[in-house]
């Protein structure tokens, strides 16, 4: 059976989440680009955040949606899901600092060619003198 919605658990989680941080209702909602009387009516549990308002909640404060909506953190699939794209990211990380790298060693390889080219050039006209 599925579980129904709460405003009020919903605004009690945003709420706590709010006074964690010491942020007053006005500095979340600026931050949140809604009104500060919008922002009171979540916390209240008189309205349910929009899913961008949502978004980022859960993006300022890092916590998933699941947490804000239900209370819990998401079942083992979708933790596993979040570890595997997680996993994926930090590998890209790694694969895009190993690119890095290598461009900046052969930047510094074509700096050294130039370097030596223009050593000729220089040794070859003080010969040609």
């Amino acid at each position: 059976m599925q579980e129904i919605l709460s405003k009020v658990s919903i605004g009690e989680r945003i709420k706590n989440l709010r006074l964690e941080h010491n942020l007053s209702q006005a500095a979340i909602a600026n931050i949140l680009n809604i009104s500060r009387s919008n922002y009171s009516q979540i916390e209240l549990g008189n309205q349910f955040p929009s899913f961008d308002t949502l978004h980022l909640i859960a993006r300022y404060y890092s916590k998933s949606y699941e947490w804000i909506l239900h209370g819990k953190e998401q079942d083992s699939d979708g933790q596993q899901s979040v570890n595997k794209t997680q996993s994926l990211i930090n590998n890209l990380e790694k694969s895009l600092a190993g690119i890095k790298k290598a461009i900046e060693n052969f930047e510094q390889e074509l700096i050294e060619i130039k370097i030596d080219k223009f050593k000729g050039n220089q040794s070859n006209r003080h010969t040609e003198r």
